[in-house]
């Protein structure tokens, strides 16, 4: 059993007040949107820390995957907003498939209005 792990870093900037973001993060119907309807419905994520509007910390459990962490963190950037997001406790040989995941996700992420 390998018990490497890795993280992954992700920084963005939206053309979305923070909370219209924060409910994209938070809203199932907009969850499934972006995330993707079939990465949704597996997931099993709780929610370890919350302040509205600029941080969730994520509890995250993918089917046949070992517990990670996910931070969004959210900051007002003139009439948009810039998100962070940090995966990690990644199974090292995750990394890679999780750096993808999310660049297609948060591409998603953007689109929605």
């Amino acid at each position: 059993m390998n018990d490497a792990r890795c993280s992954v870093r992700f920084t963005r900037r939206y053309p979305a007040a923070p909370s219209e973001v924060w409910a994209a993060l938070t809203e199932p119907e907009s969850l499934r949107r972006w995330l993707g309807e079939a990465e949704w419905a597996a997931l099993g994520a709780r929610a370890r820390e919350l302040e509205p509007e600029r941080l969730l910390v994520l509890d995250w459990r993918a089917p046949g995957e070992e517990a990670s962490l996910v931070r969004f963190e959210l900051t007002a950037d003139g009439d948009g907003t810039m998100l962070v997001l940090d995966h990690s406790l990644i199974e090292e040989q995750l990394g890679m498939a999780y750096t993808h995941r999310w660049t297609v996700s948060l591409d998603r992420l953007g689109r929605l209005r």
